[in-house]
């Protein structure tokens, strides 16, 4: 193993030096530099150019997002440097966890935004549920990756960094299009898009469809083992209305339905989703206003079986009716220098959340509920000196988190343990976030950045009051109402830098302090008719010690061709832990230490759409302990397509092109899940 990642960094080196070789006089003159002209705003809460932005930062484009292989936001995003998807999509959910992990913070701690909406729920992460793929493609215009803590813009959750989703505005164009495919595991799917701009209004419309039997994801088929199946729709609609030529509203609707089978008769669950939001933005001169307003319902079902009669019926209905996150932001930007200017704003959000159990054929009640409320004042402030070749940016965010009307009872519990009806009182907390990043040009093709700053997760209501069982019981976690939040101090530094006009390197190294990380606890383990139990308790980890180095070359040899690779190592390690010392020196779980990415983007109007992605991972732990490790594996990713008469588009899609077997999750009591193999998807789009 060490060999081969010696020999994918060697090659990489090689392919840097090669293009460091290549001067001005090998391009053709004039050309402009890529990614220059590329804007983002989910760095400093206002619009920045990539190459200027004070904080690490990659953007995928449209057109990167529609010649993925990948339909969903997780898989898209999954070869960018510092970004890590432990799961499968094929499990069709995970849980309560998010499959997102970014520079080794470990799960749930990425934050996840749709056009400045958060979509973390903040009771039960949602997201994990949905799989991320209840936007249409068709719908995003970019996704921004912001590298590091974000707490000092946005609070809560983004100890790795905030994936942002910016979805596209209608354009006078009329855009209308249908597509329908077929694939393995008898997958089938339909989607439509509408777009179209008149003087004012704008309108745009998606929906989607896909059925699918799914796959047998495990190396111990049982006779109670079933494909993970799933039934999911969606539709995605946005309208703006200019009001002015300086100002804009906007409101977009989305509903999203799943049932989704995992791998046995009586273990699925169903969810529904609608979110609503409207914006209202105004820029005058050099004074700019911005102010959100949302609203994320969801209604979530798990059915569970039982471990006591080999999963044979249902056990357990565990709901979620009803609950819901709604928010508010509102900012401006203004300029109070000619070299400075200055972000002020608030937020609003507030999560109320009702979790009952029932049991068909028993008087077994459980369940648990609780509100919590964040209030959130913030700041930033950018300079531009040096003839902006020195750019800083300051930020601030102040959180006051309420959590209240916290509650859990369970009438009949299992394991012995005695009935219980538990209510915690009202809890305040404060957290106050700053951040520093700068950002310097030696010259028009470098870039010299370094940061550094605070991120903090508050623990969820479902950490705080839910007993959290899985595995038809084989899984039994108790909730902790004393849990404290988590934080994290970080800093990085590193350069990109334009080599030629074609060739673009990047490399970046950083650090990270964290403590209080919140994770499952092994308290005890016990046989019982063949199987094994065992019991978790959530609690907080002292100290994690986080570093890792991140490496980019993007070389454009042909108008029409990008060839990339990016190597990233990460090392999370648990420094110390007051309570279980046998954990200190154990890395975080499901983080690979070593992984590479090589690909190449084809894009030609008149021939084909080629995407080719290799991936490399080395390095695996699946738990706390670091009993359960998997060495290396690789996969090769196509996407194809071809257009027609401009209207016709043929496409293909490979995931796992050379059928490669490989672990998601190692488990101790259970078989061991691993991925579906080859997954070939063909269809046809047609423009109207």
């Amino acid at each position: 193993m060490k060999n081969t990642i010696l020999a994918w960094i060697a090659l990489y080196c090689m392919t840097l030096a090669y293009a460091g070789s290549l001067g001005a006089a090998d391009v053709e003159q004039g050309k402009e530099f890529h990614q220059l002209d590329a804007v983002v705003v989910s760095a400093t809460r206002s619009e920045i150019p990539v190459f200027d932005a004070p904080q690490d930062v990659s953007v995928i484009t449209a057109e990167e997002i529609m010649a993925s292989p990948f339909q969903r936001v997780e898989d898209i995003v999954r070869s960018v440097p510092g970004v890590s998807n432990f799961r499968h999509y094929g499990l069709q959910t995970n849980g309560v966890v998010s499959p997102l992990i970014m520079r080794g913070a470990g799960k749930n701690r990425v934050l996840l935004l749709v056009d400045g909406v958060p979509q973390n729920d903040n009771f039960n992460n949602a997201i994990a549920w949905v799989a991320w793929g209840h936007i249409p493609k068709e719908t995003i215009e970019r996704i921004e990756i912001v590298r590091g803590p974000t707490s000092a813009l946005y609070g809560s959750e983004g100890l790795g960094g905030v994936i942002h989703i910016i979805t596209r505005n209608p354009t006078a164009k009329r855009q209308t299009s249908i597509s329908g495919e077929a694939g393995t595991a008898d997958t089938y799917a339909g989607s439509v898009f509408h777009s179209q701009k008149g003087d004012q209004l704008g309108m745009m419309l998606a929906g989607g469809y896909e059925d699918s039997d799914g796959f047998l994801m495990t190396d111990r088929v049982e006779s109670y083992t079933i494909k993970r199946y799933r039934d999911a729709g969606k539709v995605f609609g946005k309208a703006t209305y200019d009001i002015s030529p300086e100002s804009e509203a906007t409101f977009s609707a989305l509903y999203y339905d799943h049932e989704m089978g995992k791998g046995r008769e009586f273990f699925y669950d169903e969810l529904q989703l609608d979110q609503y939001s409207a914006t209202y933005s105004r820029q005058t001169g050099g004074l700019g206003l911005k102010g959100l307003l949302y609203l994320n319902h969801a209604d979530k079902t798990a059915y569970q079986d039982t471990a006591k009669d080999d999963y044979t019926s249902l056990y357990r209905v565990e709901s979620m009716p009803s609950t819901y996150t709604w928010g508010a932001d509102l900012q401006g930007t203004l300029p109070v220098l000619a070299w400075a200017d200055l972000t002020l704003g608030a937020a609003y959000k507030e999560a109320s959340w009702k979790y009952d159990e029932d049991y068909p054929g028993l008087t077994r009640d459980a369940g648990a509920e609780g509100t919590q409320r964040f209030v959130s004042p913030f700041a930033n402030l950018n300079l531009n000196l040096l003839d902006k070749r020195l750019l800083m940016s300051l930020g601030a965010r102040y959180d006051w988190i309420e959590t209240s009307d916290g509650a859990n009872w369970d009438t009949k519990p299992d394991g012995g343990i005695k009935p219980y009806r538990n209510t915690y009182q009202t809890q305040d907390e404060g957290n106050f976030s700053p951040k520093l990043g700068i950002a310097f040009h030696p010259d028009a093709k470098t870039t010299l950045r370094t940061s550094g700053g605070k991120g903090f997760r508050a623990p969820s209501l479902f950490e705080l009051y839910k007993v959290h069982v899985r595995g038809g019981g084989t899984y039994y976690r108790t909730a902790n109402p004393d849990l404290q939040p988590e934080e994290i101090w970080s800093y990085d530094f590193g350069g990109e830098r334009f080599l030629s006009d074609t060739v673009w390197a990047k490399a970046t190294f950083y650090q990270s302090f964290a403590s209080d990380y919140i994770g499952d606890r092994l308290t005890g383990s016990y046989v019982k008719s063949g199987k094994t139990y065992y019991e978790y308790e959530l609690d907080n980890i002292s100290k994690v010690d986080i570093y890792g180095l991140e490496t980019e070359l993007q070389w454009y040899p042909l108008e029409n061709l990008t060839v990339f690779g990016n190597y990233s190592y990460t090392v999370s390690k648990i420094e110390e832990d007051e309570e279980n010392k046998s954990l200190e020196g154990n890395h975080l779980p499901n983080d690979p230490k070593h992984s590479i990415h090589v690909g190449l983007n084809y894009n030609h109007p008149r021939f084909a759409t080629i995407t080719l992605l290799g991936n490399y991972y080395a390095d695996i732990y699946y738990d706390n302990e670091n009993t359960l490790k998997t060495e290396d594996y690789w996969t090769v990713d196509l996407g194809l397509s071809r257009r027609f008469m401009d209207q016709l588009t043929v496409f293909l899609n490979v995931e796992n092109l050379f059928d490669k077997e490989y672990p998601i999750f190692l488990s101790a009591s259970e078989g061991n899940t691993i991925a579906p193999g080859a997954i070939i998807t063909g269809g046809v789009k047609f423009e109207f």
